[in-house]
């Protein structure tokens, strides 16, 4: 069972860091508007909501396919983009 889980970490470590990406990209493209207009920065709700929702959708797909290691090993992404919406 463990390699299950390792094989299942790996293989999705691509699509992990491309939705992490793309909130980064998001919301760095957000705070990059916001200095120029030099207005507070607020987080791109929607577009880190919907990265958070493909990483938690390959989460539960992963619970159940029963591959609890690897399930758990999606609470990183979902916590890096949870970073981003903070509006700090």
């Amino acid at each position: 069972m463990k390699a299950k889980n390792t094989v299942a970490v790996l293989a999705l470590l691509p699509v992990d860091f491309l939705v992490v990406a793309y909130g980064w990209w998001a919301a760095g493209w957000a705070g990059w508007a916001a200095s120029w207009n030099e207005e507070p920065y607020e987080p791109p709700m929607a577009e880190l909501g919907t990265a958070c929702a493909v990483v938690a959708a390959i989460g539960v797909a992963l619970l159940l396919a029963r591959l609890w290691g690897a399930a758990a090993f999606q609470v990183i992404p979902v916590l890096a983009l949870m970073a981003l919406m903070s509006p700090s």
